[in-house]
């Protein structure tokens, strides 16, 4: 739906537009001049059970909501802004904690974007690769003590290029690391290739400098003063980070996915923490098949790692997964469930959710 708005009006439509249901990709709710609002998002929710001991079935509300808005500069360029929510979590879902990021683009040339978005490399280990729940073996970048790469980076410049020949697309980017000092600073880059139809290899690196490795905690103390936890000092340092991965359709039906990658960190500030070096190998694979509105999909993920040079079952996951899934008109709708194994002992994950987007 498109309607014409004065130009005092666009900011009451795009808050009025963020609270209703919207249907559809990405919806223009507002024009002024050759500016365009546009409202998408996703619905997302499951009830899952993680195997925990006293653990129980409890919901996961990933649903966002977004705003995009666009407005020509020349023939040939185009500035352009996203704004969008994040997870659904106990204090509420916050606009921009998952994207906020200015740019402009071109459709010769690409786009180049400012602020807040995903890293070049993250994309790739995000999807397919960490599907299914794989990504809590080969998508760990979040843990403390396993930063070895971003998700998403807030001081980010990031370029995008067009695709090349029908065949090749690039990214790279460069930011500040996990502080705003000159020695903290990150950059990374991704290729990906479709030498043929049926196949795509994707590469990528990302490296960051006087990052924030493994988290320091605060003192604690007791009633009367004294001191119940003296806290901890961050391990601070280096970080590099590989990827390969490829994804091949042999036919229709059948979808077949795998990545490696590997991941160093050498502390330059050990903090409270006793180590210099940490290393890990990660890997994950994946079967799909597609039978009308149906999908199966068997996945593997496997990470080791290395603690100053000796096997450290820390950094040890293993996940095995299935999920089978069904598309009501673009609802679409699952069950999954998923083995989970750290240091030995294993988790059965099921999930069952829905999602679709607007």
């Amino acid at each position: 739906m498109e309607n014409m708005f004065k130009r005092s009006f666009i900011s009451v439509a795009v808050a009025a537009a963020a609270m209703a249901s919207v249907s559809a990709n990405a919806y223009t709710i507002g024009e002024s001049n050759d500016a365009k609002v546009e409202v998408y998002g996703v619905v997302s929710i499951s009830a899952v059970d993680y195997g925990a001991d006293n653990g129980t079935f409890e919901l996961e509300n990933e649903s966002r909501v977004g705003f995009r808005a666009a407005q020509a500069m020349t023939d040939t360029v185009e500035a352009f802004v996203q704004m969008e929510s994040g997870w659904m979590l106990d204090d509420g879902a916050k606009l921009g904690n998952r994207d906020t990021f200015v740019g402009i683009r071109g459709e010769d040339w690409g786009q180049v974007r400012f602020g807040r978005m995903l890293t070049p490399m993250y994309e790739l280990v995000d999807w397919p690769y960490s599907a299914s729940n794989m990504g809590t073996t080969f998508d760990r970048g979040w843990r403390s003590g396993e930063r070895f790469l971003f998700d998403r980076k807030s001081q980010q410049i990031r370029f995008d290029s067009a695709n090349i020949a029908d065949m090749l697309t690039f990214s790279a980017s460069v930011g500040n690391g996990s502080s705003k000092t000159d020695d903290s600073k990150f950059y990374g880059a991704k290729v990906s290739v479709t030498p043929v139809d049926m196949l795509t290899l994707h590469a990528a690196f990302e490296s960051a400098t006087d990052t924030e490795f493994e988290s320091g905690s605060d003192a604690t103390f007791n009633k009367d003063g004294s001191v119940k936890d003296p806290g901890k000092e961050a391990s601070i340092g280096d970080t590099d980070s590989y990827f390969v991965g490829f994804e091949l359709r042999p036919i229709d039906s059948v979808m077949l996915a795998g990545a490696y990658k590997t991941g160093e960190y050498k502390a330059s500030d050990k903090g409270s923490f006793s180590y210099d070096k940490r290393e890990i190998e990660a890997y994950s694979l994946q079967a799909n098949y597609y039978m009308g509105n149906m999908n199966f999909r068997l996945g593997y993920a496997k990470q080791t790692g290395d603690t100053d040079g000796v096997t450290d079952a820390y950094l040890d996951r293993e996940t095995l997964t299935g999920e089978f899934g069904y598309s009501f008109n673009s609802v679409y709708t699952f069950l999954r469930v998923a083995e989970h194994s750290n240091d030995g002992d294993g988790d059965t994950m099921v999930r069952i959710g829905t999602e679709w987007y607007f």
